[in-house]
């Protein structure tokens, strides 16, 4: 398991002039494909008040190995059934 991007998410479009932030927000997720291990993002929280951008997405790479992609969707299934991440909506967002 690993943080899918180095910092909490950022506005739409708020990236889009500077192509060197955008690239470097997926440099977690580069090495995954590359290696050609299976992946999933999956959304675990908000980041909290008082950080510059509040209550805005914070994802989990979830990492297998080889012909695992079952094990993966199992443990996303399991965290999704006990936790509400994934009905929740960022305030930036509604």
């Amino acid at each position: 398991m690993s943080p899918v991007t180095p910092s909490n998410a950022f506005g739409i479009g708020e990236k889009s002039a500077d192509p060197i932030q955008m690239y470097l927000a997926d440099i977690f997720t580069i090495a995954i494909n590359l290696a050609g291990l299976p992946a999933m993002s999956i959304p675990v929280g908000l980041s909290a008040d008082g950080l510059d951008k509040p209550n805005l997405p914070v994802g989990l790479q979830i990492i297998g190995n080889y012909f695992a992609e079952q094990r993966l969707l199992n443990i996303a299934h399991q965290y999704q059934l006990v936790t509400d991440w994934h009905k929740r909506m960022p305030s930036a967002y509604q």
